[in-house]
């Protein structure tokens, strides 16, 4: 057993020693073969320093070569935007030209369609006959929707040319033949003579003739002025000369002429309300005359009359005393008599019978005068009553119409005020008249206190 491991042992230090022997030899031929690739790989470096150093110059030529066309290519393409760039504002400048320009012509055309429309409302019937034919062209010009704007543009350039024409002709005068309604409502064939902005016909037989207030209408009304202006109308149709008076403020003072009206169409524009008003006036106004006259007519006795009375009364002579009492005018004589009845009483007494005729003596005094005065107070309620219905009936016809005709709903709000005019122009007469009335009532009352006063104070009677 022994010698076996020995032999193993020594088996083992061989083996050991031939692996070293066997590496030691392997790695010299390694370092070796190391070597030799070093120096391989150093003499390709070198060969590809030399390849590098050599081609290097022509690619750095062609480097700084691209490098100028480059720096060229930018110079260029900077050019080309600024080109551009400018091109760019070039063009949105022309738009914007384009386009004021097509703002320009889309306001003028406006002008000229507003320019007709106002042309087609001025032209007299007789005129819109003559040059019917060119207004048709104009309008059928206009409202095609085939037409090119600038045809529109001509046609609307031509109702211009249209418009100064007509000018031109009425500057001097123009004579036309047509129709218009006389003032009697009849229909005359004659002339119309247009001067400026005046319009005047004459019939064919020159006994109708007047001035054209408007020409709205196919057939004109002929507002006749006088038998005179016919005849100088008459002339100047068919002489083409003549004299003939004109009115310069161009029919306004035949409308101020024509919308005057009498107090009582005027009052029963009011409506429902103007007729309680009414009532009331009237009313007022007899009570007042009524009351002016019994009024003022009453005689009123100073104190003076009473001395006779009361020194007759003193003396004892009753009876004489009552006769020149019953003298007196109105409620004087029975308050003046009932006193000198109770003369012989205690004064207090006396005082008592006075004050109660006077009482009785008020009433008719100031009879009336209520009624006068509720007059005063109601008549602006019931107008203005009237106002606020009218008011109510305007803006209901608002509500249906719209505001479009303005002429019609201010003569609706005219109308309305005409209760509150009315209602004012019976108060204010009323609470004048009542002021009056009730100042002379209180100066009677007043007059009978101061001879009561008078006649107690000259009694002798009892304290």
């Amino acid at each position: 057993m022994m010698n076996t491991f020995k032999k193993w042992a020594a088996l083992a230090a061989a083996t050991v020693v031939a692996a070293g022997a066997f590496a030691q030899a392997d790695l010299k031929s390694v370092n070796e073969q190391a070597r030799k690739d070093l120096e391989r790989a150093l003499a390709r470096l070198s060969e590809v320093r030399e390849e590098i150093r050599e081609e290097s110059v022509p690619l750095s030529r062609r480097i700084n070569e691209l490098k100028q066309q480059t720096r060229g290519l930018g110079a260029t393409l900077e050019r080309a935007q600024r080109a551009q760039d400018t091109r760019t504002i070039g063009l949105e400048a022309l738009e914007g030209r384009v386009q004021a320009i097509q703002d320009e012509n889309e306001y003028l055309g406006g002008l000229m369609n507003q320019f007709l429309q106002e042309l087609q409302t001025q032209m007299t019937a007789a005129e819109q006959q003559i040059h019917e034919s060119r207004l048709d062209a104009i309008r059928e010009s206009l409202e095609s929707a085939d037409v090119s704007e600038t045809e529109k543009f001509v046609s609307q350039i031509d109702a211009v040319k249209l418009g100064i024409d007509r000018i031109r002709e009425r500057i001097g005068g123009a004579i036309y033949a047509g129709q218009a309604i006389d003032s009697n409502g009849d229909l005359q064939a004659g002339s119309f003579v247009e001067m400026g902005p005046v319009s005047v016909f004459a019939s064919e037989s020159g006994a109708q003739g007047g001035i054209i207030e408007s020409h709205q209408a196919a057939l004109p009304n002929a507002t006749a002025l006088s038998p005179e202006f016919a005849k100088s109308v008459h002339q100047i149709a068919t002489q083409a000369e003549g004299e003939l008076d004109l009115d310069v403020t161009l029919g306004a003072a035949l409308a101020i002429e024509g919308s005057k009206e009498s107090v009582a169409e005027h009052v029963l524009k009011g409506g429902l309300w103007v007729w309680p008003i009414i009532v009331f006036a009237v009313l007022a106004a007899l009570l007042a005359v009524y009351k002016l006259i019994a009024i003022y007519t009453i005689k009123q006795p100073g104190a003076a009359h009473l001395g006779s009375i009361i020194r007759k009364v003193r003396a004892g002579q009753k009876d004489e005393a009552l006769e020149e009492a019953r003298a007196l005018p109105w409620e004087f004589g029975p308050m003046i008599e009932e006193a000198v009845k109770c003369s012989d009483q205690d004064k207090e007494l006396v005082e008592e019978v006075m004050y109660e005729k006077m009482l009785e003596a008020q009433p008719k005094v100031e009879r009336f005068l209520s009624v006068i005065a509720i007059t005063a107070a109601v008549a602006p309620l019931l107008g203005l009553l009237g106002t606020v219905t009218g008011m109510i009936n305007t803006f209901k016809m608002i509500t249906l119409f719209g505001t479009g005709d303005a002429s019609s709903l201010s003569g609706g709000i005219s109308e309305a005020l005409i209760t509150t005019e009315l209602g004012l122009v019976v108060a204010i007469p009323s609470l004048v008249a009542h002021a009056m009335l009730n100042r002379k009532a209180q100066s009677i009352m007043a007059n009978m206190e101061k001879l009561a006063v008078v006649f107690v104070n000259g009694l002798p009677g009892r304290k």
